[in-house]
């Protein structure tokens, strides 16, 4: 975790960690498509940003998206989704 001085958090960090905080708190378990509990809208508003961001470098941003993609497909199709990953080749 990266810490600044006297080992706390910089303040740009605890907000981004206060709101997945937020956002994973605020979920109900009967309405989620977990993706670490995320609805599918919001893994739809997590693939939509990180396609735009150009902070990110795309040697990260490809596969992580590829992935993202790959793990909401499946878990739309339903059933043993996480058997047909691991089918692909892929560990979950």
């Amino acid at each position: 975790m990266a810490t600044g001085k006297k080992g706390k958090r910089s303040s740009s960090l605890n907000n981004v960690y206060s709101a997945f905080k937020t956002i994973l708190n605020n979920n109900d378990a009967e309405e989620t498509m977990t993706i670490n509990g995320l609805t599918e809208t919001q893994i739809g508003q997590l693939i939509q940003s990180m396609e735009v961001n150009p902070t990110i470098e795309p040697h990260i941003k490809e596969p992580t998206l590829q992935w993202v993609r790959l793990q909401l497909v499946e878990q739309q199709k339903g059933g043993a989704w996480k058997a047909r990953i691991r089918e692909a080749g892929h560990v979950i």
